[in-house]
């Protein structure tokens, strides 16, 4: 899928968030949409201030999964996933925090791309009270590297939804083409959330909860 065709894609999921779910829909308006480099993000990302996607991946989905992918990055933006990490093991983190999220999405009406991790059993239970039910979880052999402080990477870890396996992605960074605009200016991968980063992003990602809450 071309790059306008893909961004076309975007900006008809989320304004059919801020139309059917608008809770959701305020939530995603506060994250610019940024392609990002395959080599590192391999589905969708956060790092709450943007929200990074891979222009191949989000072209593999519909309209509906779509709508799940950024729903997902803004609620880990807004349940301050990206603050609360502390000492934890980074990937089993994230695959906590999906665990927690998704089904809040699911019962929400939304529909979640092939992959996405669910687990009745984690059903009501916040990240925390997940990260410490998850065992045999290696951060050093994690398939795929993601930035410490991005969050969601969709399909990438976990058991999957119905048995499903997430649709290929490429896992090396692509060769540059000055001749083909489709590669480039793709968004390298984030440095790193300072501790007063994260500070003032939770303070202003609970105000846009805030803010979020009284539209809805």
């Amino acid at each position: 899928m071309s790059r306008p065709k893909t961004q076309n894609k975007l900006a008809t999921a989320r304004t059919r968030l801020i139309l059917d779910k608008p809770f959701l829909g305020a939530l995603v308006l506060r994250l610019p949409l940024v392609a990002a480099d395959p080599g590192w993000c391999k589905t969708a990302s956060t790092d709450a201030r943007k929200l990074y996607f891979n222009p191949e991946y989000i072209g593999s989905l519909d309209i509906q999964e779509t709508q799940f992918v950024l729903a997902k990055q803004a609620l880990h933006c807004a349940l301050s996933h990206f603050a609360r990490r502390h000492h934890r093991i980074r990937s089993r983190w994230e695959l906590a925090c999906d665990y927690a999220v998704n089904p809040l999405l699911i019962h929400d009406g939304l529909k979640p791309p092939p992959g996405t991790p669910v687990e009745e059993n984690f059903e009501g239970m916040t990240a925390e009270e997940i990260y410490h039910c998850i065992d045999q979880f290696d951060d050093e052999t994690s398939e795929f590297e993601k930035p410490s402080d991005s969050l969601g990477d969709e399909g990438s870890h976990g058991p999957q939804q119905n048995g499903q396996s997430p649709p290929p992605q490429e896992s090396s960074r692509p060769e540059p083409d000055h001749e083909n605009e489709e590669t480039q200016e793709l968004a390298r991968q984030p440095a790193e959330l300072t501790a007063q980063q994260q500070e003032d992003l939770y303070i202003l990602w609970q105000q846009r909860l805030a803010g979020a809450a009284l539209q809805a």
